[in-house]
């Protein structure tokens, strides 16, 4: 007997069906913010800041993170944080006048904060290895946690921050960012880290595309 076939209406409807449910799932939504990201590109004159700022947002929002800055090399060639979410006011004033080089982002600096490689883009900053002097006291979100006990790995403390590169296609640094752990006290999972990494690429291309034009925006 010939085996009866599968009817194609059933096909298509079963795949458009299958398909909702995965739009539905609040786990693809992610895919949802990046496109709203890249249609940017379409717009002319692009507008860097404001693709910066809305990144910013979208990390802190879709990843609960505490808080998130984002900095880029300005045409001076000094780095400076540029956008934020989730920072209070008063500590964002400070951070935004921060200033740094080239050099200050190199694997370890005399004098500067000691860092532990996750990958080739990310480091980890963790709060015992980093003792804060007042200035940066006062460029902590929430000093009064500070030197609160770590009782699990998975604990991430006030002081404790990641920070992932901006490097374009020839590995020249163009911004960099950082976040704190989740608004649970957690550090971000593995794969919050690669999505930040994947952001990157996206904050890189748009830097990049800055870089030709001018004036800056």
């Amino acid at each position: 007997m010939q085996p009866r076939g599968t009817d194609k209406e059933i096909v298509k409807r079963n795949l458009r069906t299958n398909y909702l449910a995965a739009r539905s799932d609040p786990s693809t939504r992610i895919i949802d913010g990046y496109s709203a990201l890249l249609a940017r590109f379409h717009k002319h004159p692009l507008v860097v800041h404001d693709f910066v700022q809305e990144a910013a947002g979208f990390i802190q929002k879709h990843f609960r993170l505490r808080w998130v800055m984002i900095g880029r090399k300005g045409p001076d060639g000094i780095y400076r944080y540029e956008a934020m979410a989730g920072v209070k006011p008063d500590v964002w004033e400070k951070q935004r006048a921060r200033t740094y080089t080239k050099e200050d982002f190199a694997p370890v600096v005399e004098g500067f904060f000691s860092a532990g490689e996750i990958s080739r883009l990310t480091k980890i900053y963790l709060e015992e290895d980093n003792p804060l002097g007042e200035e940066d006291l006062a460029k902590i979100n929430q000093p009064e946690l500070l030197k609160s006990k770590r009782r699990a790995q998975e604990d991430a403390l006030e002081g404790d921050f990641l920070d992932t590169l901006i490097l374009s296609a020839d590995n020249d640094l163009l911004g960099w960012i950082d976040y704190s752990g989740t608004l649970t006290g957690r550090f971000p999972d593995s794969m919050t880290i690669r999505w930040v990494e994947l952001m990157s690429t996206l904050l890189a291309t748009a830097m990049s595309i800055q870089s030709v034009e001018s004036p800056r925006v």
